[in-house]
């Protein structure tokens, strides 16, 4: 039996090499003590104990795998799969912030205006950097004051504008002649006053960039505030039928729920489910209750008392309230009153 060593293994890898220059012309002579390797082969006996040891072992495989999984076991790592419609709206639904960062330094930089004119000139450059390129400017009657950006809020944010509600102050500039020496001088005196104002600026994104894309607009402010007319209202009008006992009951489970709420965490979760224990408050009075019987639950609209740090003040609350035995249950609680018509 002929065992190769290392050296002669080396010494083929070079005689290999020198027969692929062969036909630079080079000749190559095979060592006259140098054996032609053996091919090793694999009888059919040995085939077959190969292919069972591995049928055998995924057998093996899946007889613990059924055993692992019918004592409980989990695995650790849960593949999750999100629709394309749960994506679709997470997406629609998100706030780019990127683009709300970006904006927000526009807007800082644009209201804080200096009153020196070589900060103005600074000013001025670091703004145009935000649009990238010279917007055509065809009014030459520009003048701009000085004024110091307060605060801004974001009210709306679309993929191609952002409007602000803006709070700044503006600078009025008026001349004063003071004395100087033996003579006199003029000075320019600035006053400030506030001022609010809604502020859209336009924008495109450019990749993971963005750069305002036109000149920016100023329009009047926006009243929030609801018409009366679209209100509609909301009373205790309704009267419950129920028997003074009854009523009684309920006013007196309504009072140690409260009690439990502000005081008590474990009760909480035994008269009720939906209600947190909160420490902040305490439950004072219950001032006003209306108890609608539907079958063997109650529809409970209150109106409780509560105090903190700040003084007492008044909540509202409806939820369902469940007969059990000789107890109640509550459940499904609304900070709200019922709502009516509307007064149009």
């Amino acid at each position: 039996m002929f065992i190769k060593n290392d050296y002669l293994e080396r010494e083929e890898i070079i005689i290999l090499l020198k027969l692929s220059k062969k036909g630079k012309g080079e000749t190559i002579k095979k060592p006259s003590n140098e054996k032609p390797p053996e091919l090793k082969t694999v009888s059919a006996k040995q085939a077959d104990r190969l292919i069972q040891g591995v049928v055998g072992g995924v057998v093996i495989l899946n007889i613990a795998l059924v055993i692992l999984i019918a004592s409980g076991y989990k695995p650790t790592q849960k593949v999750v799969h999100v629709s394309d419609d749960v994506t679709k709206a997470t997406t629609n639904a998100s706030v780019d912030w990127q683009a709300k960062v970006y904006l927000d330094g526009f807007v800082k930089r644009y209201f804080n205006f200096p009153e020196e004119e070589k900060a103005q000139e600074k000013t001025v450059k670091a703004l145009n950097a935000y649009y990238g390129q010279p917007l055509p400017v065809i009014s030459q009657g520009q003048v701009r004051k000085p004024s110091k950006f307060k605060n801004a809020t974001l009210m709306r944010l679309t993929n191609d504008e952002a409007t602000y509600k803006v709070i700044y102050s503006a600078g009025k500039t008026t001349t004063k002649t003071v004395k100087k020496g033996k003579g006199t001088a003029k000075q320019n005196i600035v006053t400030y006053h506030d001022e609010t104002t809604m502020f859209t600026v336009p924008y495109i994104k450019a990749g993971s960039s963005y750069y305002v894309s036109d000149q920016p607009y100023f329009t009047s402010l926006q009243d929030l505030q609801a018409n009366v007319n679209q209100i509609p209202t909301k009373t205790f009008s309704d009267v419950d039928d129920n028997k003074p006992s009854v009523k009684k009951a309920l006013d007196k489970f309504t009072k140690s729920l409260f009690t439990a709420y502000t005081t008590d965490g474990d009760t909480l979760k035994l008269i009720s489910d939906g209600l947190t224990l909160n420490t902040s408050e305490k439950f004072k009075s219950l001032d006003q209750s209306v108890y609608k019987a539907k079958g063997n639950t109650y529809e409970a609209t209150v109106q409780v008392t509560m105090g903190n740090a700040l003084g007492t003040h008044v909540e509202n609350y409806r939820f369902i309230i469940e007969k059990q035995k000789q107890s109640y249950f509550a459940t499904e609680f609304k900070h709200s009153l019922p709502e009516g018509k509307t007064n149009e």
